[in-house]
């Protein structure tokens, strides 16, 4: 909660469908998950995301402009994913954001169906924006029979 406010400005300025600051809160007051990357005193990027039964539900990964492209979304993503061995991850990422399906596609993430127009324009000309989603299911304590 001490760093709300810095996750609450980097959501604000990133995001077109951007999470109020009472939004964030109440997430954070009703359990969801919140992996911070600090540099300094300073927030260089979050992953938010809230766990459901036996799925963990990645709701946001964002890293600060001037942090990007030094491999936080990665290393905040494999911490996500060796603190829930055993569970089916699950996000919805932009069409249009290759680099980041990239990513996900690089730690083991398949892509699983489309959601039309998910997400609102980001050039505000109210065109809506397909999603991609994407699973990652861990081998650790897994179920599925092979044949």
């Amino acid at each position: 909660m001490a760093d709300l406010e810095q996750v609450y400005r980097l959501n604000s300025t990133t995001f077109a469908e951007r999470w109020s600051h009472d939004g964030l809160k109440r997430a954070l007051e009703d359990g969801y998950a919140l992996l911070l990357c600090m540099d300094e005193k300073l927030l260089a990027g979050y992953l938010l995301s809230h766990d459901v039964l036996d799925e963990v539900h990645i709701m946001q990964i964002i890293v600060a402009p001037a942090c990007r492209r030094q491999g936080i979304a990665e290393q905040l993503s494999r911490m996500l994913l060796a603190a829930r061995p055993g569970r089916t991850v699950l996000l919805e990422v932009r069409a249009s954001n290759a680099a980041a399906q990239q990513l996900y596609a690089k730690l083991g993430f398949v892509r699983s169906g489309i959601r039309k127009g998910y997400y609102v324009s980001q050039q505000d000309d109210g065109i809506r924006e397909d999603a991609i989603l994407m699973h990652y299911r861990s081998a650790v304590g897994s179920t599925e029979k092979t044949t």
